[in-house]
Parts: structure tokens; sequence; C-alpha cells
């Protein structure tokens, strides 16, 4: 019940910001003065309040005539064939009982009165179908394609543009000539508007700052989707929606930069208009067919694979339409486009809906497409006429970067979850595979110890069978495969082992303790056993005399210091790296597996420090954060405390 609120709490948001841009529902500038047969008073018009005026109302208008300003000048003045509406769209206007048609041409004539200041004035002309001339008192000063009476003659260009003039009198006059042989429909469906120099500049290039920023945004969202991707494959986790993201951000960022303001023109300022609204139809066009794959690919395929590739071939075909085909041509089929558009987009809103409410997935891409959603239709509003401003789909846009934003994140965190439980199953393995190196590698050296006394004492062979149990039902626990011990089993499985190896060796092996009985932290399993049997195997044996083996263990301000110190026979430095960082291909494994184990666990390793005749000293060291203190550990037996 909570998500079904939350959905409609979404869906009303959205659409009063689309219904707040619908200026012929509330028009934030009802105040300006408007256009009545051709005429605007502007002698309340207050600059400092009002910096820019919408010329809005009724134009002079002259059908299949492309006039200048000479032409008003001489006796005979041209007839006016209607009032039209600016904004508004010529087509559909009876004109002497008929209605005219989409292609053709027509001047527009708006006479400002009483213009309160004598100084630079700027005039935007936002859109005007396909191609108009602008002039004002005068003088050209806006041009964008060639207006012509005959389509051979005529030449397309429709990006908004800003023109400046010289006012020197309390009167203007305003020319538009507008032409068009390709689209749909006709006319001017976006309000001129006149103001002073720095107010015109201002808005301007906030808005065309305002567009390209959302095309950079696109594209760089575009390049993380793509980049995570990349990472993410590299280190085995295969994320397909990550492309098709970075594919729709990176087509959108296209299509977007090519219409309303079209900040990709900026860079490209020779292409054609014509080439211009072609790529816009097909990049937008072709984004359809990407986010249809992104909802097959989202959670489970929201979208079936076959409709996915049927809708994906007849959007295909239109594509190779749009390229092949002029303008005129391949827009008779448009309309039907669109509301194909619309009705894909509209499914995919009740699919992102339906996952959010049954299971409480895709809040964020439910949100990205009610955004796209909205887009599309203020795009459809304002194609129609029904719009006098397309600006406010670039809120749309806004919210839609700053969603894809918030899902790459939630996939960045997804990701990068899955790779560290990856990395972790992956290190809990190979410390399980070389704790079960290290057991039977104790084991066979104890069973040949008690063999060994079997013939010379067996009386003590029995005690050390016993003891050998004991140290076995101690660490044999495979209850977790990363489990840690405290120090004080440890010492006692290093006591058990000691035990044994005393009875073997006699009095040639000695042992010392010097351990910091308040210390019993948590620590790897079998990882000083190891070490101490090196110090007597192959450190104090060698020798004929044998020797001292010592254990200390001491805090060290936020360290547990360990070391192992034998005065036996010592080792080779070069043998000292072998040990450390090669896997032995037979033979002892002990310090190669402790040195990694510690590796994996704390990022750090053994201290190797020998000398020829004289010993080796082992040690390492253990973070304190997690010292449990329960206790004092128990005097070790056997030995001696320094």
């Amino acid at each position: 019940m909570k998500r079904s609120i939350t959905a409609l709490l979404i869906q009303f948001f959205f659409f009063s910001l689309l219904f707040l841009s619908m200026p012929k529902q509330i028009d934030r500038y009802e105040s300006n003065p408007r256009g009545v047969e051709g005429v605007i008073d502007l002698s309340n018009w207050n600059m400092e309040e009002t910096k820019i005026l919408r010329l809005d109302g009724e134009w002079e208008f002259y059908w299949n005539q492309l006039l200048t300003p000479e032409d008003f000048r001489s006796k005979a003045q041209p007839k006016i064939s209607a009032y039209m509406q600016v904004p508004g769209l010529w087509n559909g206007t009876e004109i002497d009982g008929k209605k005219l048609p989409a292609f053709g041409c027509g001047t527009y004539r708006l006479k400002l009165n009483h213009v309160p200041d004598s100084e630079v004035l700027g005039l935007k002309r936002g859109n005007a179908r396909f191609s108009s001339k602008v002039f004002a008192n005068g003088h050209e000063i806006i041009s964008d394609g060639v207006p012509a009476y005959q389509a051979k003659d005529y030449k397309s260009g429709n990006t908004p543009k800003l023109g400046f003039f010289q006012n020197d009198s309390e009167n203007i006059e305003i020319i538009v000539q507008v032409a068009n042989y390709e689209y749909m429909n006709s006319g001017i469906p976006v309000s001129l508007e006149l103001g002073r120099e720095d107010a015109m500049l201002y808005q301007h290039q906030k808005n065309n700052m305002l567009a390209l920023g959302i095309f950079v945004i696109l594209w760089t969202i575009a390049f993380l989707y793509l980049i995570f991707f990349v990472v993410a494959r590299i280190k085995g986790i295969r994320e397909y929606i990550l492309p098709l993201f970075s594919l729709f951000c990176f087509v959108f960022a296209v299509g977007n930069g090519l219409s309303d303001q079209r900040p990709l023109l900026f860079f490209f300022p020779d292409i054609s208009f014509t080439l211009t609204f072609k790529m816009k139809d097909f990049f937008l066009s072709f984004n359809f067919i990407i986010l249809l794959w992104v909802f097959h690919k989202f959670e489970n395929g929201l979208v079936p694979l076959r409709p996915v590739k049927i809708i994906s071939i007849l959007y295909g075909l239109y594509l190779i339409a749009v390229i092949l085909l002029p303008i005129h041509v391949y827009y008779e089929i448009h309309q039907v486009v669109m509301l194909c558009n619309t009705v894909i987009l509209l499914v995919l809103l009740v699919r992102a809906i339906q996952l959010y409410i049954k299971e409480g997935k895709g809040l964020l891409l439910f949100v990205s497409v009610l955004a796209v959603n909205l887009y599309s239709l203020d795009c459809i509003l304002f194609s129609l006429g029904l719009k006098a401003n397309s600006g406010f789909s670039q809120v749309f846009m806004m919210i839609f970067a700053v969603v894809m934003i918030l899902l790459l994140s939630m996939h960045y965190l997804t990701a990068i979850t899955q790779l560290q439980t990856s990395v972790l199953r992956t290190q809990e393995a190979e410390i399980a595979f070389l704790r079960a190196q290290i057991n039977p590698h104790f084991l066979y050296n104890a069973l040949n110890s008690i063999a060994a006394l079997c013939a010379t004492a067996p009386e003590k062979a029995e005690e050390v069978v016993v003891e050998l149990s004991q140290y076995l039902r101690r660490s044999f626990d495979f209850k977790r495969i990363d489990a840690m011990t405290t120090l004080g089993k440890e010492l006692e499985l290093l006591e058990a082992y000691l035990y044994i190896e005393k009875t073997r060796f006699g009095d040639r092996l000695n042992v010392e303790y010097d351990i910091d009985e308040t210390l019993n932290i948590p620590i790897p399993p079998l990882i000083l056993q190891p070490l101490v049997e090196n110090a007597v195997r192959h450190g104090l044996m060698n020798s004929v005399l044998g020797g001292t083996v010592t254990i200390s263990i001491k805090r060290q301000q936020e360290e547990a210091v360990f070391t192992i110190e034998d005065n036996g026979v010592g080792i080779e430095a070069v043998r000292i790296s072998e040990l450390l960082e090669e896997k032995p291909k037979s033979g002892g494994i002990g310090m190669w597996n402790i040195n990694q184990r510690l590796h994996m666990l704390y990022n750090r390793g053994l201290t190797v420090c020998s000398e020829i005749g004289r010993g080796t000293r082992i040690s390492f060291c253990l973070p304190l954060a997690m010292d449990k203190k329960p206790g004092r550990i128990r005097r070790l037996r056997g030995g001696s405390h320094r």
C-alpha cells in the first residue's frame, strides 16, 4: 500500500511539472502586453521589472509572400492575408475559405509602439519552421536557412538565434519571413522574445549552457557506465546491463543535443540543418530500441525477448527510412512512430510500476522511465504546436541524469559487494587449503617421532600418543574454514607439539618462553607451531649439540610482536627469499604457508633474520584491536619464562 501511494505521488509530481510548463494553462508572462491586429503598445513596459518580453498575440500575416521592410515603405502596401497567432502554426488556418497547407511561405509583421528607451535591444527567434529571416527597424538581424517561394530554391535552418539592433525611436517594426517545404507543420511555434542586450545575452547563454551541460552530464554518465563495465568484466563480473545503460546515455545525449537549443551545432556549425534534423530523429528513435533491451536485461527480463526483437526490427526499418528518405516523406509515418513510442514508453512505465509495487524493486528505474515518458510527451506537444516552448523538457533530462547517477552508484555498490564476496570466498578457500596442508604436515612428523620412540621407549611413546590425540582433537576444527583461535589455545597446541619433540630429542632441545600473559588475542590457527618446528628441526637438530628455541610474544604499542628465535645453524640469505616467496615443490611448506596466510589476512608477512652458525630469528606482528583479554594465559609447562 505504501509503495502504491509513493508511485502515485511521484507521478503526480512529474505531471505537475509538465502542467506548469504549459503556458496555455498557467502563463508566467500573462502580464505581458499582447499583440492586437499586429500592434503591441509598450508604453507600460518597465524594463527593470520585466527584463524580457514575449511578443505574443496577433501578428499581420501575408500568405505566400516573402516581404522585406522596403515592401512596407512603398505606396502600394501589401495586402494582409490574416492576423496569425504567434506562437502558432499556419497550416490548417482558413484564409478566404481555404485551409493553408504545411508547405509554402509567408511573412509575419508586428509593430511595437511607445518603446520606453532608445538603446541596443536583443531579439530572440526560438523556432520558425523551417527557414526564416528576421528584420528589425529595416535591418536584417537573423538569418537561418533560405526562405523561398519554391522548394528548389529553399534551404532549411531552424536553430534558436539571437540578433541585436539599435533602437532610435519609440516605434519598432519586426518582420519575419518563414518558408517550409519539409516538415509536417509550419509557422512560428515558439514566442519571439525582446529585451535589453545584457538580459537577452544572459538568458541565451544560460539556455545554451544548460543544454550543453546536460549533454556533458549524459556523456560523462555513459563513460562511467562503460568504464565500470570494463573494470567489472576484468574482475570476472558480467553486468551486461551496464554497457546498455552506457549506450542509452550516449545516444540520448546526442539526440537531445540536436533538439531544442541544439548545443552540438556549436561544435559542427557547417552541418546542414536537414542532416541535423535527421540525426536527431535517428538517435531519439534508436534510443527506444536500446531502452527495450535495457528492460529485457533488467531483473530477469521485464520485457520478453520476442517482442523486443520484433519491435527492434520494425524500428530498424524506420531508422533506414530516416537515413534514406527526405524529411517530408518519412514524416508521413512519423506520427505513427511517435504514437508507438508513446505506447512503448507507457508499457515500460507500467512494467516498472508493477515491479516496484509488487516486489519493491526498481524505484529508480521507474523514476527514470517516467522522466523519459514526460520528456517524450513534452517534445510531442511542442512538435504538434500545443506547447510554445520545449525548454522544460531539459528539466526532465536533468532528473533523468540524476537518477542515472544514482542507478550507477547502486550498480557499483552491487558489483563491489559481489566482487568482495567472490574475493572473500576465494581467500577463505585458499586459507582452508593452506591449513589442510599444515595439519597432515605436522601429523606426519609427529607420527615419525612416535615411531622412533616405540623402539626405544614404549611407555613414553604411549604418553606421546595421548598428547597427540589431545592435540588433534583441538586442532582439527572445520566448523568454519576461516575460523580464528585464541592465543591461549594456540600456545596449548604448541606446548603439545614441543612435549612430543622434547620426548624425542631429550636434552638436545631446550625451550624458553617470554610471553606477556595478559595477551589473549585472536590469531590464525596453526601459525606458531610450524615456525617452532622449523626452528627445532632445521635450526637446532642439524647441530650435533642441539640448542635453544625462544618463543617471545610481547605487547608493543598497538601490536603484538611474535618472535621465534633459535641458536642453531642459520639459513643462507638466498634461501630465506625462496622460503618466503616460492611454494616449495617438495619438502617443508611451513614458512611459505604462514607468510601467505598473514599477507591475505593482515597484508603483512614474516620478517626473517639469520646468520650462518649463529641462528635464526623469525618475527611477525598482529594488531591488538581484537584483543579479547579474557584473563591471563596459564603458565606453560616444560620450559621457562624469562
